[in-house]
């Protein structure tokens, strides 16, 4: 494979970009015109963002503001920990005085510390909204929409803006239709976007960013290579269930230490392991949501659930596996992960810092642990459209309407993006050999300083395709590019197989609380917490079995067949809107 130069990855947006962010998730980039697409593939001749910005008027997406016609916009967000500079800077050279030559607008940012969502439910009563809209809350989008006090977009920019390229196939529309599905139209421009629509307008520079699309999880195992050395283990070597409980067992009887203390065989996800550690081992035995018949189930009562929680039962009564690490939380994980002492981690990657310069080791994953009961693992993988995160809506108060939609059209092109994410070319970029964009060490520091610079401070505007459009891939001995191999290994695993989770992807709103379903749900969601950590503590084979079967009757009990059918109804109109459905990879299994 190619060697690619050294880039750094901007932290904030690589994790948005992994699921982050609301998958999330998802586990998040957009548009731009037909034409846009070369500009970063083919830096010859091409002028630098700050050059563009002070050009004559023309530029795509919006015209250079007249000398003294600046005006001033108020800017609402509900996410209090969005962070841009609070002071507009105009001066030559900043990213905010780009914005402004480029538009003619200035920002006065409002952003509550805390309920947002409320303080912009005043205001939508009394009619005062602020010019431009940029939240998360999915209840106060929909009374947005509801109050009619915000514009469509495409009816605003077809009116103050008829040559955006946002109207000219600039925005993702498998993105915009699952907008109107949500809002009944296409309110609000959406960031973080990553959808097959947005990669056709910004397709990924490289194979790396493509098996991130198709196989990138976050649930998976990871073993130490410093660990496996000390004790000849060899990764290779660690795929069958039996080899990896004998590497166990090995790590515990050993009497080696480190700084005086044992070595830990085996870490779960601290007090959240009944949701990450349970959920990736039932990906490895090959568990789902959908029963022999093709109908929903809940994940729980697939048959290779209970081998998971078995397995979960197995660590702790060979003392493999500390029953004290069930409590810890997350800063207790990492500090486990960077102690050194640690042979293997199975739960949420993202929650461990592994593969960071913090663990003084690297990490490799072997994918899955192949269950010794012949079933092969699962991987859940929406690669279908999201809906963004951060929506942003244009309220009909707006004073300066031609401005705002000039403002949208060039902060989602190519030049506004690259310009704000990225900064001016020569200062904060350069181009490789490929026209793709490398950050010199001074855009890396005004980067770090977003909050006063402004440099990838604007989140609404970020946009995942086209990050992965512009950087190219890391070196391949660099710890991002054996992080992507350790996102990816399950996916990429030939005995794994990969089924579209989009038809399982649940609007967190189907079910009412209040109905009894809902009520059921929430009995049936506080009964698993205890029991799942009752049957993983039992002693001996009996008591798992009494403590397994006494779930399955109180779930019944409980109502989840009601539950379940919910969830069927959902799934199989959206099977059929697809033209697709789920069928139980291990279904000759059982």
């Amino acid at each position: 494979m190619k060697k690619w130069k050294k880039v750094t990855v901007l932290g904030l947006s690589a994790i948005l970009m992994l699921g982050g962010c609301g998958n999330g998730g998802g586990s998040g980039s957009s548009q731009g015109s037909d034409d846009s697409q070369s500009g970063a593939a083919d830096s010859q001749g091409a002028e630098s963002t700050a050059d563009s910005l002070s050009s004559a008027e023309g530029q795509e997406g919006g015209e250079q503001a007249e000398p003294g016609t600046v005006d001033k916009v108020t800017w609402f967000s509900d996410v209090n920990f969005w962070n841009p500079p609070t002071k507009w800077d105009t001066a030559e050279g900043t990213i905010m005085g780009g914005i402004t030559k480029a538009t003619g607008l200035e920002f006065e940012m409002n952003i509550p510390a805390e309920d947002g969502a409320t303080k912009l439910a005043l205001m939508i009563v009394n009619g005062e909204l602020p010019d431009i809209i940029s939240i998360t809350d999915t209840n106060t989008m929909k009374e947005l929409v509801d109050s009619g006090n915000v514009w469509d977009m495409e009816e605003f920019l077809t009116q103050y803006d008829p040559e955006s390229p946002l109207l000219k196939g600039g925005y993702p529309e498998d993105v915009k239709q699952l907008q109107i599905e949500r809002d009944g139209g296409w309110y609000a421009f959406a960031s973080h976007l990553n959808s097959p629509d947005s990669r056709e307008i910004f397709p990924p520079c490289d194979e790396y960013y493509t098996w991130d699309i198709q196989y990138g999880e976050n649930y998976g195992i990871l073993w130490n290579d410093t660990v496996l050395k000390e004790f000849d283990l060899k990764a290779e070597d660690l795929r069958a269930e039996e080899q990896v409980l004998e590497a166990f067992r090995k790590v515990k009887e050993s009497d080696k230490t480190v700084d005086g203390a044992s070595y830990i065989p085996i870490l779960v996800d601290g007090n959240v392991y009944n949701e990450a550690t349970l959920r990736t081992l039932e990906y490895f035995f090959g568990a789902m949501p959908i029963d022999d018949e093709g109908n929903y189930q809940d994940w729980i009562q697939a048959p290779e659930s209970k081998h998971a929680l078995a397995f979960l039962n197995t660590l702790v009564r060979e003392g493999y596996l500390d029953a004290n690490q069930f409590t810890i939380d997350n800063a207790g994980v990492k500090s486990y992960i960077t102690s050194g002492r640690v042979l293997c981690f199975i739960g949420n990657k993202a929650n461990t810092n592994a593969d960071s310069d913090h663990s003084g080791t690297t990490w490799t994953s072997t994918g899955a642990i192949l269950s010794s009961e012949g079933t092969m693992p699962v991987l859940p993988k929406n690669t279908e459209a999201g809906a963004g995160w951060i929506q942003t809506f244009i309220s009909k108060n707006c004073q300066n309407p031609e401005k705002v939609a000039k403002w949208l059209s060039w902060m989602s092109s190519e030049e506004g993006l690259t310009w704000c994410i990225y900064g001016e070319e020569g200062k904060d970029f350069n181009r490789d050999e490929n026209g793709c964009i490398v950050m010199t060490d001074e855009g890396d520091e005004r980067t770090l300083d977003y909050v006063n610079t402004g440099l990838t401070a604007w989140w609404p505007f970020h946009n995942t395709s086209f990050t992965q459009h512009v950087i190219p891939a890391p070196e391949e001995d660099s710890e991002d590019y054996l992080g992507m191999l350790n996102q990816t290994a399950l996916g990429r695993l030939e005995e794994t197989t990969v089924f579209n989770s989009a038809l399982i992807a649940f609007p967190s709103n189907l079910i009412d609380p209040s109905s009894d379903e809902g009520i059921a749900k929430a009995q049936i969601d506080n009964y698993l917490k205890g029991q799942i950590s009752t049957i993983v503590m039992t002693k001996d084979d009996a008591s798992f079995e009494e403590e397994y079967d006494k779930l399955l009757e109180q779930l019944d009990t409980l109502g989840i067949a009601e539950v379940n059918a919910v969830y069927d109804a959902w799934y199989k109109e959206k099977c059929a809107s697809r033209g697709e459905s789920l069928t139980n990879a291990n279904a000759d299994k059982h």
